[in-house]
């Protein structure tokens, strides 16, 4: 687990350096027209969504309002929370929520790459705090590119920005609570959530 935990910190830190870095690029054109992610539904497929609220100082710390904090449930009572960050051109807004996990106290037991549609894959995260475990997974948006890889999904923004094109991009999460026994019913309910909202994303994160 030590071992896990100097690795996910390394792999923290040289994100930061990227992002750093690439925030000297220049930028060419206007993000007025940006998408509010505000718009996205409440009621997606059978599931229904109600907001978290969030303070000015969370607001503060993620650089940006243009998020969705949702608590999700479905017919059956299962229930799931689903946050995605967009970020127009200021790329400092998305970051590993490996980062939040971590900074909150929370260590991360488990940490792989899955399939959750059938064009989408993403990073699979089992976290444990003192109240309890939590299955996580989230991935990366760019344009029409859906990427487990923040590396990836950085690059093709970059690239974009040269030659002054929209360099939006946004972080989607999907967690739910876990307790023990329940890792298969969980990823599955996950994964129906996941198909649900994947022709969402076209329109409401371009």
């Amino acid at each position: 687990m030590d071992n896990l935990k100097f690795y996910i910190v390394a792999g923290i830190l040289f994100v930061s350096a990227v992002v750093g870095l690439s925030s000297y690029l220049p930028t060419r054109f206007d993000t007025g027209d940006q998408v509010q992610m505000s718009a996205l539904p409440e009621k997606i497929g059978k599931w229904v969504g109600k907001d978290i609220p969030l303070t000015e100082r969370d607001y503060a710390i993620l650089e940006t309002k243009n998020l969705v904090m949702r608590q999700y449930t479905d017919p059956a009572g299962r229930t799931l929370l689903f946050y995605i960050i967009y970020s127009g051109d200021n790329r400092k807004v998305l970051h590993p929520p490996e980062v939040c996990y971590l900074g909150g106290g929370a260590t991360i037991t488990e940490k792989a790459v899955i399939p959750v549609t059938s064009g989408i894959k993403a990073n699979k995260m089992i976290t444990e705090i003192a109240s309890g475990r939590q299955y996580v997974v989230y991935w990366y948006k760019a344009g029409a590119l859906n990427t487990e890889n923040y590396f990836n999904q950085q690059a093709r923004v970059m690239l974009r920005r040269l030659i002054g094109k929209k360099t939006s991009s946004a972080m989607i999460r999907i967690s739910a609570d876990l307790k023990d026994g329940e890792d298969a019913s969980v990823a599955k309910m996950i994964k129906e959530f996941a198909v649900d909202v994947e022709p969402l994303l076209v329109k409401y994160v371009p």
